[in-house]
């Protein structure tokens, strides 16, 4: 079997990414296996890691993982993103290091993001490297899980990788950049999201809703009759359910709403109105709930 050192060669010839910084990741590793054969001893040393699996633990997780068996590698691969220790990224890293069978790349690229969104990674610069190269992988759907990873890991490094994303050529790349953009707070990112709806891109519709400032919403109604009616909707449903919309201006972009065609419209307003407490007097409810009759009720 490759060792991770060759392995994590590998991964800096094959998709360029620096030979020091996975080598000395592969490194480490290779000592904790080490140490993990000689009966979990490691695990149990004064100072070791205490949450999440054992060592052992881990490393049976790394032999199902580079295995024969497909199913038992994703099960591995699902048991390691579950452990919420950094420690169950080395065995990860080493099948993207490698390349490998694509099922294995998809389940690793996977349990990374569980792990990220577990708060087990933070300033690990060999998980950023090896998930912003595979955010340009040949394969969309690499490269949608891997942008999906990305959003998990809070670094600032991996801001500059997603807007490239919001580039991608596949509509799910796009809308998975976006939504990773907009979970992260990122405002330097409307212009290009605003400039992906005006040509029609639903998946950042959402996502552009929830940070555009109030200037903007004008400009994303004026897309009706330039783009279909139901991105507009959309894109405004969305919005109208901020809590920091103020109120003048929901009713508004309420309005605005009930003069769009479409069925997305008028749920649009059916989920303004449910996402309202039941008991809450707003002017803007009472809006919402003439302009859905208007419409002719519930969608």
């Amino acid at each position: 079997m490759r060792s991770r050192a060759l392995a994590a060669w590998g991964l800096a010839w094959a998709l360029a990414v620096s030979p020091p910084v996975l080598a000395a990741r592969a490194g480490k590793t290779a000592q904790s296996s080490k140490k993990t054969s000689q009966k979990g001893k490691a695990a149990d040393a004064p100072g070791a890691e205490a949450a999440g699996p054992s060592a052992a633990e881990i490393e049976s997780l790394r032999q199902a993982l580079l295995g024969a068996e497909d199913e038992e590698a994703s099960e591995a691969a699902d048991k390691l993103g579950s452990a919420g220790t950094a420690r169950a990224a080395e065995p990860l890293l080493e099948v993207l290091a490698e390349g490998g069978r694509p099922l294995r790349v998809q389940a690793a690229l996977d349990a990374l993001g569980k792990l990220g969104a577990a708060h087990a990674l933070r300033n690990d610069q060999a998980v950023v490297d090896a998930l912003v190269l595979y955010a340009g992988h040949r394969s969309p759907d690499i490269r949608r899980r891997a942008v999906k990873a990305l959003a998990n890991v809070p670094d600032a490094r991996v801001t500059g990788p997603l807007m490239d994303r919001l580039g991608d050529a596949a509509p799910d790349v796009r809308a998975a950049a976006a939504d990773a953009l907009a979970a992260r707070h990122e405002t330097r990112a409307v212009p290009r999201m605003f400039a992906l709806l005006s040509r029609g891109d639903a998946g950042v519709a959402g996502p552009l809703a929830s940070l555009a400032t109030p200037d903007m919403v004008p400009r994303i109604a004026e897309l009706a009759g330039a783009v279909d009616d139901e991105l507009v909707a959309n894109a405004l449903g969305e919005y109208v359910k901020r809590d920091d919309v103020p109120e003048k201006l929901r009713i508004d972009v309420l309005r605005t709403i009930g003069r769009l065609s479409g069925a997305v419209a008028t749920t649009a307003l059916a989920e303004y109105l449910a996402s309202v407490p039941a008991k809450e007097d707003r002017a803007s409810k009472r809006e919402a709930q003439k302009l859905l009759d208007q419409r002719g009720g519930t969608p």
